[in-house]
């Protein structure tokens, strides 16, 4: 006779010797979530606030005590980068405790990263929003405009955030903002004197929201009938800014001075100084405001190896899992990775080029995608050419 897996009725969780499940009438519970609701119960007690973030591998709440815990996270899913990770690890370690504890008045760090295109500057602030449930509006701000000319004022970026946060008002006062493409509203010429409408002044209407104020928008409303609409007033000082942009060519002026501006110990790479920053043409005033700026690497044809095969979630596994579901076995041959590893890199896309080679490698076989039901699929490259390995 088969024996009763007893379960948790909280996390799900079969019974094992580590963690055994106790049963009362209908309601089970394992040793893992007892714990759990006892810690949390005494923490309730005392009122000390905590942060916490479900474990999506063990289902188990998880506290953070210090900055590496943020940065164990992105480690799951981001390949390299780890400068970039330690300097937002902290920078969203300090922003829970202002957060939590807004009665101590701590000025927030926003942060500014610098790097090519598809190194993950997007996707690192993407992920951690995600794994600590806070709310993350991600703006791309070319199509920004200075109030009163045709486009996206600054206000609607709050407007984001607020929808991301379920249009919790509160929720999104504690959220995440990503201004994309931020060095693509540098001021005319490389300078700050000339007036700029899309570049240099969409930069001073940002300041308001940066530094911390209250802000009215205006979700059913316009431009056109802001005296009828309903205003919701959003108070931004706790919001976190991060700021991302490829900088093209920053580096490439001559007479560029290196600083160690944002080092943290001796491992963060040198970053260019504020003062080259204002020469490519960000006002003082915005720079001034981030605190916090880290240079990302570019992704070399080894980077590019790893983020297809290692991170959770890798472009890899998601080909394998959906050949799975027709019953196909597939997978790829070092030959065929390393190929695609460098079409991708040769894109210069970075990361994101990944995905438009992978399309174009597997179309053939996705469209014939019952011819090999019940089959292998490996992937090779010979002769300038993807192919099938046949099957033994």
């Amino acid at each position: 006779m088969k024996k009763v897996e007893n379960k948790c009725s909280v996390c799900s969780s079969i019974e094992s010797e580590d963690n055994p499940v106790m049963i009362g009438g209908e309601i089970s519970i394992c040793k893992s979530c007892a714990e759990t609701a006892l810690y949390l119960m005494q923490v309730k007690q005392t009122d000390t606030p905590i942060d916490l973030a479900i474990d999506e591998k063990s289902k188990e709440i998880k506290s953070f005590k210090n900055p590496k815990d943020y940065k164990d996270i992105l480690d799951n899913f981001v390949i390299g980068q780890s400068d970039a990770k330690k300097v937002l690890s902290v920078a969203i370690f300090n922003h829970m405790h202002r957060i939590n504890n807004p009665e101590l008045k701590i000025d927030k760090s926003n942060v500014l990263f610098i790097g090519p295109t598809g190194s993950g500057k997007t996707f690192l602030a993407e992920t951690i929003a995600e794994h600590l449930d806070i709310p993350l509006a991600i703006v791309n701000t070319t199509s920004l405009t200075a109030a009163g000319y045709i486009g996206e004022d600054v206000s609607s970026v709050l407007e984001r955030l607020w929808k991301d946060a379920g249009e919790d008002v509160q929720k999104a006062e504690r959220g995440i903002i990503f201004l994309d493409e931020i060095d693509k509203n540098r001021a005319s010429a490389g300078g700050t004197n000339n007036k700029d409408v899309s570049g240099k002044a969409v930069q001073q209407e940002l300041l308001k929201i940066l530094e911390g104020d209250i802000v009215k928008i205006y979700p059913e409303g316009s431009n056109k009938n802001r005296k009828s609409g309903q205003p919701i007033e959003i108070n931004t000082r706790n919001i976190l800014f991060i700021a991302g942009g490829a900088f093209v060519g920053l580096k490439d002026k001559p007479g560029v001075q290196m600083s160690a501006l944002g080092k943290v110990q001796k491992e963060i790479n040198e970053v260019p100084d504020t003062e080259t920053l204002i020469e490519f043409g960000m006002i003082p005033e915005f720079i001034g405001r981030f605190p916090m700026i880290v240079e990302l690497d570019e992704i070399t044809k080894e980077g590019m190896r790893s983020i297809m095969t290692e991170p959770d979630g890798n472009i890899i596994s998601q080909y394998k899992t959906l050949f799975n579901l027709s019953n196909v076995k597939l997978d790829f041959d070092d030959k065929a990775i390393n190929e695609i590893a460098t079409i991708a890199l040769e894109k210069k896309t970075g990361a994101r080029g990944l995905r438009n080679v992978m399309e174009n490698v597997m179309l053939p076989y996705m469209f014939d995608i019952s011819n090999y039901k019940d089959n292998d699929v490996s992937i090779t490259y010979s002769y300038n050419k993807f192919k099938r390995i046949e099957a033994n």
